[in-house]
């Protein structure tokens, strides 16, 4: 039966989920407050398949918020992560019970390939990344196709994706809050920090948004854990489904751990020697981390051990993400635009053995800054500040008796000032702590374009 859909937001999941509707034969009106020239910048051949399509099933609203009155006709509202619920037609669709989800649930309700999901507040993208690859190697699966919040729309791949293959799905805190039926056959809870909490209001409901990626489960599914995180073991003591833990360094009955060195799974008691966490092609104790994670991920979905561990030796990491970029006049530089909170700022700055010329700031996601700045103390030289958060870091810089900072007002000025400033041995760190969006889409963008001055040496006009 034919039905109409109101898509909000023309970014990456609403285009394609709005692609994916037409397909079924459904009408679909998609909207953005961005003007239709902006849309069709970012997503240029959207504009021939739309002009393409028969008859009168697409409607495009650009440039403004749609009205409220656009709801007589419309029987579902999906809407992308990035737009928040309380926005009047949204609120107005709740209130006349009409079904408000995501890209997430709607894919999830197009297909019946099973979702092996990840959330967690830092180290999502390279544990998705990783669990793709492994699962994509194993002949468990016929194809496993790695999306989400990553970057690639599950309704890219939902209709033509089968019960032989696999989503190894990204799932970030916006998409788990408009799930409703969706059910993973086995998801991870990473970790959990301060992050979003602009939008959650408050860290106990960013917690128990991570944890709906659970509330589905049955017994029949697999939960895996961060046995050294307490909130996370917290938040998941009434889960339905069969738990499993990863450890850095205590072992588990069932789980994944480092065993004198060596990456180690144990089910039911009996363990198997993976590989020493020295052949491990990512580095840093967090990565070992997001490792555990993936091996439990796969192990426990049946993936061959000997793929796990050649898929661990072989995987070096994904951009954006402590990814290092050149070395120019004894300088390193390196990109860490995924860095959009503290935390993972924090992570970094542990990662890093030389001494660091920090760039940091950004949209304000009404973080505190106290340990960020504790930790920068420890081996950053100078830290230049922008964005919508550089008084903020300023001021608890000046709290924390940390002199060594400069504010400067553009993106392109703070590259420039930080080549400046740094000196044969040194190392220029882009590590925000903050999202991108007070300058740009988002954080791929801003990477990007620090890779662009950083290779070509030479400012942006």
């Amino acid at each position: 039966m034919t039905k109409t859909f109101l898509v909000i937001g023309a970014a990456r999941s609403g285009v394609y989920a709005a692609k994916a509707l037409l397909r079924l034969g459904h009408r679909v009106i998609l909207t953005d407050t961005r003007s239709a020239d902006a849309v069709f910048k970012e997503f240029p051949y959207i504009k021939a398949d739309f002009d393409a399509l028969p008859g009168k099933r697409l409607t495009l609203v650009f440039g403004r918020q749609i009205e409220t009155e656009v709801l007589g006709d419309v029987d579902t509202v999906v809407i992308s992560p990035g737009v928040p619920e309380t926005i009047p037609v949204v609120a107005a669709a709740k209130a006349k019970e009409i079904p408000v989800i995501g890209e997430v649930e709607l894919a999830y309700l197009m297909t019946k390939t099973p979702f092996i999901a990840v959330t967690g507040t830092n180290g999502k993208t390279t544990t998705t990344t990783l669990l793709g690859m492994i699962l994509d190697k194993s002949q468990r699966y016929k194809k496993a196709y790695t999306v989400g919040n990553i970057g690639y729309p599950i309704t890219e791949h939902a209709l033509d994706s089968g019960a032989e293959d696999v989503f190894a799905a990204e799932i970030s805190s916006y998409q788990l809050l408009t799930i409703k039926t969706f059910r993973p056959v086995a998801a991870a809870i990473l970790n959990l920090s301060p992050d979003h909490l602009d939008r959650h209001g408050s860290l106990e409901n960013y917690y128990q948004t991570k944890a709906r990626i659970f509330e589905n489960q049955t017994e029949d599914d697999v939960l895996v854990l961060n046995a050294d995180d307490g909130d996370v073991v917290r938040i998941a003591e009434k889960a339905p489904s069969r738990k499993v833990f990863f450890s850095y360094d205590k072992a588990q009955e069932n789980g994944a751990y480092v065993k004198n060195g060596v990456i180690t799974v144990c089910d039911d008691g009996v363990e198997t020697a993976l590989l020493p966490v020295s052949e491990l092609g990512i580095k840093g104790p967090h990565n070992v981390m997001n490792a555990l994670a993936a091996v439990c991920l796969s192990y426990f979905s049946g993936v061959e051990t000997a793929v796990i561990i050649d898929v661990l030796r072989s995987f070096k990491g994904v951009a954006h993400r402590l990814e290092f970029v050149a070395e120019i006049d004894g300088v390193e530089y390196i990109n860490d635009s995924k860095g959009t909170n503290t935390d993972a700022a924090i992570t970094a700055l542990h990662a890093m053995t030389k001494p660091v010329i920090l760039i940091a700031g950004g949209y304000d996601k009404k973080e505190n800054y106290e340990k960020f700045i504790t930790v920068a103390k420890e081996n950053v030289k100078t830290m230049v500040l922008l964005g919508d958060t550089k008084d903020a870091i300023a001021e608890t810089c000046d709290q924390l008796g940390f002199s060594a900072y400069e504010k400067v007002d553009s993106f392109e000025a703070a590259v420039e000032r930080a080549m400046a400033l740094a000196a044969s041995g040194d190392a220029v760190l882009l590590s925000p702590a903050c999202a991108s969006w007070d300058m740009f889409d988002n954080f791929e963008i801003r990477g990007d374009l620090f890779k662009k001055m950083v290779l070509e040496k030479t400012p942006l006009s």
